[in-house]
């Protein structure tokens, strides 16, 4: 019997952790392409902030925000966020960077 709960216990925590772990539903990862609206080769606190506001509310959390999304990915300080900085951005969740997925600017993952 205990073998039986510990198995149903450890079973219901893996469902539970996938089931975290996924985006919410009608989130998109973003590209460095598809916000760099004006393809200047670098994102504006403007074109991050237009990101922001397209995104569904975040279920898991406070309501996202889009000057400490920028500041996070913005690592150089220069106001501007190049390509790099975006592949290689914290990533919510406590995922890797780059890729996809959402941090508190997504869901992280």
């Amino acid at each position: 019997m205990r073998i039986r709960l510990a198995f149903v216990s450890a079973f219901t925590l893996l469902i539970g952790a996938h089931a975290w772990a996924q985006p919410p539903a009608g989130f998109t990862p973003p590209t460095f392409d598809g916000l760099d609206k004006d393809k200047n080769g670098s994102l504006s606190k403007q074109e991050v902030a237009d990101w922001v506001k397209s995104l569904p509310a975040n279920p898991n959390g406070p309501p996202r925000n889009a000057d400490d999304i920028f500041a996070r990915w913005d690592t150089n300080k220069d106001g501007k966020i190049s390509k790099e900085e975006f592949d290689n951005r914290p990533r919510g969740g406590g995922g890797p960077p780059g890729g996809g997925g959402g941090g508190a600017g997504g869901p992280p993952r």
